[in-house]
């Protein structure tokens, strides 16, 4: 799939990061929703936006967001892990996943974006 084809969930609750994040996205060529900060409002936008992939951050709002990646996993789309702590938060399930840590290394968020979005 061609970058400007695959469009981005991003879930971060941190309004910086969420921006910068996004903003650099763009200027990779992919298209990236505008982020969500809540469990809530990202699974409305899965209802209402097609969505090939997403960034979620691990810890959003006091919560986690399982319950999406749960969601984008039964739906088969491919999704990277942001997290300020250490992949061990992870459930079993979520092993093989991407996980990238805070501060957030933008060659290698970009890298990875490329691999779950243009195979």
């Amino acid at each position: 799939m061609e970058r400007n084809e695959c469009t981005i969930l991003l879930v971060e609750d941190e309004f910086l990061i969420a921006l910068d994040v996004q903003m650099r996205l763009q200027e990779a060529g992919y298209k990236v929703l505008d982020p969500v900060a809540n469990v809530e409002d990202a699974m409305s936008t899965l209802d209402n936006a097609k969505v090939c992939a997403a960034i979620l951050d691990m810890n959003i709002s006091g919560s986690t967001s399982f319950p999406i990646a749960e969601r984008l996993k039964a739906e088969g789309k491919p999704f990277i892990f942001l997290s300020g702590n250490d992949a061990y938060q992870l459930q079993e399930s979520y092993s093989d996943r991407i996980v990238l840590t805070k501060p957030i290394d933008y060659e290698q968020l970009i890298f990875r974006v490329r691999e779950i979005c243009e195979t």
